[in-house]
């Protein structure tokens, strides 16, 4: 048998040796009549399965079982039900959630119900995550909550995680249909809750035949903390009392874990009354259990259970419990009260919120577990943000955030020494960094200048790339928060230094460019828009970064009049387009519409949006008006030089752009002047590429059907159908439809008239017949005249030669 990388005992090895030879006896069980007439007789399928499994090689694996195509999921599930070799209950498994959408409701409920709950007890761990890794919705009554109170007790993490998630996915369904409340209120609560519950009130144990089929295995209290780490990822393990062995002291604190991380797990979906009536009173009697871990569940769910509750509930039930486990003796309780406390803050009233948070963060900070003080330092973001007032995206209104909270915040900012870092507190500035923008969202730019300029220039040259980085890609936030002027004193300056930074800093910087350059006045950003030239040169060895800032070019086109963007921003256009990755050159090509709207846009108003006109006459008005037009023609010419260039890429590139330009709406008269004249000649380009991009140009006119009717009606000669059109649009779609390239055909096929194109095609064919008749005529006409011509010139050759030789004797004669 080939080795799917289980490890077997010598006696289930013996066993699943003797299972692979006498199959048949272990598996041949009566099989249900389906009452859908197109699904194989009970009898078809007995004998099937049966041939099927005698001649299966014993080497089969489970891969191939499930690749053979012989094999219906109905077939397999009835052939491997009652199977106990591992590979085919796994199989079994597996195939289950597919033969339910073959079978009918009253056949899946009655035979594959118990063959689920079986699956669910099954000793391997391997089966079950298979069996509930695909919710079902429809359920035997009183079978969903035992099988899934197992699921959720079982030993293995991965199986009570994935239950967990089903449950979850099945309220969220069941919630949204109204007719199905009372589900949720028999399954969820008097089933599931109610149940383990009553496990944890010792009024019932888990189903004997759990007990029996797991041969009596222990639930540890190792056990128990490694699936409560598991749910509420906390690291580390420390126990305040003796650990119980017995079995159903284990079964109970599991229960007890289970049941609270369920509660705040199904917390928001149930909603107020149902938390109220049910989830509160489980956290209040749990919230005093021997067990630490069991409290550290409970002083997590507060949190959630507070994001549901009212105010009033929260500060009459909720704030007492958390003030209780705050200061509990365990470290991974007091942790789990400082992860809670945003959420909890959510909750209270304005007074209530800063008294809690003063209390707690005065408590924490000091606290003698460095976890306790490191998991404050990680939720101190979130707590701040909870100051923001609920209106503040209409208003704009800053928070106002208690003093000692943002004390500690800007602590973790300060100079980092060698004790700090021996102290493992390295990622401080880290931690201070990432949240700096929420901060000065919620403070405001009134407290910039008094309490948050000193650290956070200081931390913006921090030796540690990660800050550098993070700040990077916040700057535009914080210039935007700030306000220009500060903006300008404090930020451009860290602009600058971060351009001439690593890469990874630098490309912070980059992603946000546009929205940096923004936040600055219109003067200050005039006189910076020349550097990006020199930004430019410093990206020329890394393509990704000259991409993200060919990116930015997009967006920088409409922070600047048409003449600066002639001047600084059509440049870098050009070389962006002239790029040897095609990655850029396609991204410059997109920002080619931008940079043409913005001049043709200067044209239209005369000019008047331009800052600078010299030189083109005396009057003002009649100045910007030419000047504008001048603009206009200096992007043109770019253009052209696209369109005739004598290198491929260059007509490739203009391809590109004349398609970007009808994405982009160009008007169709504009591009019928312009533009069609110079992609007409493509069409016969000697390079397929081009013809490529060319002919998928051509594609998207007629895809945009309106821009295709008026650009046909410009200067379109009249025609009847299934006549040839003058038009040049007609003339280069035809072309390319008889195109020898496949692709350059693909793009035009669905829009030519098959019979016009035969007719273009026979009248192609007769003038390259023609034309191949003519050349042979020419060069008949060549060789004859040759031959004609060839004697003369050798008797008038010889003759001239004769005369030259008398004369020659004439001259050598004595006088």
């Amino acid at each position: 048998m080939a080795d799917l990388g289980f490890d077997f005992p010598d006696d289930d090895y013996e066993q699943e040796t003797n299972n692979d030879t006498d199959i048949n006896d272990d598996i041949i069980e009566t099989i249900p009549s389906l009452k859908d007439e197109s699904l194989l007789t009970t009898e078809v399928i007995q004998n099937e399965s049966k041939t099927k499994l005698e001649t299966m090689p014993e080497d089969e694996t489970e891969d191939d079982l499930l690749a053979d195509e012989k094999w219906t999921s109905v077939e397999r599930v009835y052939a491997f039900k009652e199977n106990d070799v591992l590979i085919h209950r796994l199989l079994l498994a597996k195939e289950l959630p597919n033969a339910l959408e073959e079978l009918g409701i009253s056949e899946a409920v009655k035979h594959v119900i118990p063959i689920m709950e079986k699956l669910a007890y099954d000793m391997d761990d391997t089966n079950a995550p298979d069996l509930f890794s695909r919710k079902e919705d429809d359920t035997q009554e009183k079978t969903f909550a035992p099988l899934m109170i197992n699921i959720l007790l079982d030993q293995h993490s991965s199986v009570a995680s994935l239950g967990q998630q089903a449950i979850i996915a099945v309220v969220s369904v069941l919630r949204e249909d109204q007719n199905l409340i009372q589900v949720i209120d028999s399954e969820i609560h008097k089933g599931l809750i109610e149940g383990l519950m009553a496990i944890v009130d010792g009024k019932i144990k888990r189903q004997q035949q759990t007990i029996e089929e797991e041969g009596g295995r222990r639930v540890s209290v190792d056990e128990i903390e490694r699936r409560r780490s598991s749910l509420s990822a906390a690291p580390g393990f420390e126990t305040s009392h003796a650990a119980d062995d017995d079995f159903d002291q284990g079964e109970i604190s599991l229960a007890k874990i289970t049941c609270i991380s369920l509660v705040a797990s199904i917390a928001n979906i149930l909603g107020r009354e149902k938390c109220i009536e049910t989830c509160l009173p489980i956290i209040e009697q749990l919230s005093t259990d021997t067990m630490f871990y069991v409290r550290k569940e409970a002083a997590i769910a507060i949190g959630n259970l507070a994001l549901v509750l009212d105010t009033e509930i929260v500060e009459q039930r909720l704030l007492p419990l958390y003030q209780q486990f705050s200061e509990d003796q365990i470290w991974h309780v007091r942790k789990s009260c400082v992860l809670a406390l945003p959420s909890l803050c959510s909750a209270l009233s304005e007074k209530g919120k800063t008294q809690l948070t003063i209390t707690s963060v005065e408590t924490f900070r000091n606290d003698v577990s460095r976890s306790v003080r490191n998991a404050l330092a990680d939720i101190v973001g979130e707590l701040i943000a909870r100051f923001l007032p609920p209106d503040w995206e209409q208003t704009g209104q800053p928070g106002k955030i208690p003093g000692p909270l943002l004390s500690y915040f800007l602590s973790l900012g300060a100079q980092t020494n060698n004790s700090q870092m021996l102290k493992l507190e390295v990622d401080r500035p880290y931690i201070c960094a990432y949240n700096f923008p929420a901060v000065v969202l919620t403070a405001g730019a009134d407290l910039w200048d008094s309490h948050l300029r000193e650290t956070y220039l200081n931390l913006t040259k921090d030796y540690q790339i990660k800050v550098r980085c993070t700040f990077a890609h916040s700057l535009h936030d914080i210039a935007r928060i700030i306000g220009p002027e500060r903006t300008e004193r404090d930020l451009v300056q860290i602009f600058a230094l971060y351009l001439m930074d690593l890469d990874d800093v630098k490309q912070g910087v980059l992603e946000h460019l546009a929205d940096f350059l923004g936040t600055l006045v219109v003067t200050s950003r005039n006189e910076y828009i020349p550097i990006l030239a020199e930004v430019w040169d410093g990206v020329a060895t890394n393509w990704h970064l000259r991409n993200i800032l060919a990116g930015q070019l997009r967006d920088i086109s409409l922070l600047f009049d048409a003449s600066r963007v002639v001047e600084h921003v059509l440049p870098l256009v050009v070389r962006a387009c002239h790029d040897e990755f095609a990655a850029v050159r396609q991204t410059g090509v997109d920002v080619f519409p931008i940079v043409l709207d913005v001049v043709k846009h200067a044209v239209e108003e005369d000019g008047d949006s331009l800052s600078q006109a010299d030189g083109y006459g005396d009057d003002v008005v009649e100045n910007k008006k030419n000047f504008a037009l001048a603009l206009l023609s200096h992007v043109m010419e770019r253009l052209d030089e696209f369109a005739r260039s004598d290198h491929y890429r260059g007509r490739l590139v203009f391809a590109h752009i004349c398609q970007a330009l009808i994405e982009a709406g160009i008007n169709a008269s504009d591009f019928a002047s312009f533009f069609l004249p110079r992609l007409a000649p493509l069409a016969h380009d000697p390079v397929v590429n081009v013809r490529i991009a060319a002919s998928r140009t051509i594609g998207t006119i007629y895809t945009n059907e309106p821009f295709c009717r008026e650009l046909s009606e410009i200067a379109a000669p009249s025609r009847t159908a299934h006549e040839e059109s003058g038009h040049a649009l007609d003339q280069m779609t035809y072309r390319f439809a008889l195109d020898k390239d496949s692709d350059v055909r693909s793009f035009v096929m669905a829009f030519v008239n098959n019979d016009i194109l035969e007719k273009q095609r026979e009248k192609d064919s007769k003038a390259a017949e023609e034309a191949a008749a003519a050349a042979a005529a020419a060069e008949t006409a060549i060789k004859e005249e040759m031959m004609e011509t060839t004697p003369m010139q050798e008797v008038e050759e010889n003759k001239k030669d004769g005369e030259d030789e008398i004369m020659s004797d004439v001259e050598d004669e004595p006088k």
